[in-house]
């Protein structure tokens, strides 16, 4: 009992980190460091090596629990935050003398260097959970965060420059407060329905832009729905509804074979031109073009959230693509088979998908620059029927 009371004394002894920012960020890696050494096969070697090195998470924890009691108290405002500060706390507490077993002294230096990491993190200033809660909240009301959008926390943390887990405990207060919801597959949502949220209409709206800009002229058969839902990265069942709404608004109709077919009457516009690339952006090999078209629609599959300056790179590396694969089709010769209207409906999609991506709503334009991506690569397929002399072949990766 002596040689016990010896070790909490010691721990107690410092009590206060080093002062300046710098040695103490230094002292508290440090004493990670030395946690991460503690809890192998020596310690399991008798009890007396176990109670030692209990003794000495006391020693690397006791400077920063009085901390972590701080930071607890400084989340008042936050019943998520306060919540993980109990707990970490907690759990890294020294057990009772009978419950000094080496599976707990597992645990305990697992939990120890989790309150350290935590206490690491707020270090720097740092913005309240409380405050991202409000702000996420103030993007709600304002409608930035449309009914239905879907809250990713990484993306969320990327906008708003701050750390993941202090977005996770601001959406676990907010759901609290009922402002978001949390959908069965765990992600948070923003309640209610807004149409840049409804899937059918989002496509309906792009289809719809795709024949009224040329990419679909005026008595053109549609691609059959497997195909269509290749060139638009959508599954078939929201694909089928938003084919059905054009029907109902009369855009499309059926032909004697049943082929959905663009109804001879529908107003064609001028086809958009293309965006200008970004100076910065240098021509790119084969599989460059290709690895950028990979990640474009890999985020949109995966449902991943970039962040913003990566989406943008990609982007703009595909309209500089699209730019360059539009003006080599029109310098000629065309492909085998191929007719000036027909070059001229590519180019048109071409020009729509890229002019697409340019818009606010971040899943949107997520969703449009997988189909930028897809066409592309089909474009650049397109283009090669002329050295080839081959059929085209898709060359857009699955979905």
């Amino acid at each position: 009992m002596n040689t016990q009371n010896q070790h909490q004394q010691q721990a107690v002894e410092s009590s206060s980190p080093p002062a300046g920012f710098a040695a103490t960020r230094r002292a508290l890696r440090n004493d990670q460091l030395s946690l991460r050494r503690i809890g192998g096969a020596r310690s399991a070697a008798s009890s007396a090596a176990v109670f030692d090195d209990h003794a000495r998470i006391d020693r690397h924890t006791a400077v920063w629990v009085p901390l972590a009691e701080c930071r607890r108290e400084d989340a008042a405002g936050s019943p998520a935050d306060r919540a993980r500060w109990d707990r970490l706390i907690q759990a890294a507490a020294r057990p009772a003398p009978a419950d000094m077993s080496y599976e707990r002294l597992v645990v305990r230096v697992g939990s120890a260097r989790d309150l350290l990491r935590a206490v690491a993190d707020t270090l720097s200033p740092s913005v309240p959970v409380a405050e991202v809660a409000l702000w996420i909240e103030q993007r709600i009301t304002s409608g930035a965060y449309a009914p239905g959008a879907a809250l990713a926390p990484g993306r969320v943390a990327a906008e708003l420059a701050v750390p993941l887990e202090s977005v996770q405990l601001a959406l676990t207060d907010l759901s609290d407060k009922g402002v978001i919801e949390w959908q069965a597959n765990c992600r948070a949502r923003v309640p209610g329905a807004h149409h840049l949220n409804d899937r059918p209409r989002q496509i309906a709206h792009l289809l719809r832009v795709l024949v009224t800009g040329g990419a679909f002229p005026p008595g053109t058969v549609l691609p059959g729905r497997r195909e269509l839902s290749r060139m638009l990265v959508t599954v078939p069942q929201p694909l089928v509804v938003a084919l059905r709404l054009l029907v109902n608004e009369g855009l499309l109709e059926r032909d004697d074979r049943q082929r959905l077919t663009v109804r001879r009457d529908a107003v064609e516009r001028a086809t958009p031109q293309l965006p200008a690339s970004a100076g910065s952006v240098k021509s790119l090999h084969r599989d460059e073009i290709r690895e950028a078209a990979r990640k474009a629609r890999r985020w949109w599959s995966t449902r991943i959230s970039p962040a913003p300056a990566a989406l943008d790179q990609v982007i703009d590396q595909l309209g500089m693509v699209a730019g360059q694969l539009v003006d080599r089709a029109r310098r000629g010769p065309l492909p085998p088979n191929t007719t000036d209207q027909e070059l001229e409906a590519r180019v048109a999609r071409t020009a729509i998908m890229a002019a697409a991506v340019h818009q606010p709503h971040f899943e949107i334009r997520l969703w449009h620059t997988a189909c930028l991506a897809t066409d592309v690569l089909d474009f650049q397929a397109f283009v090669d029927r002329v050295d080839e002399g081959r059929p085209v072949r898709s060359t857009a990766m699955p979905l």
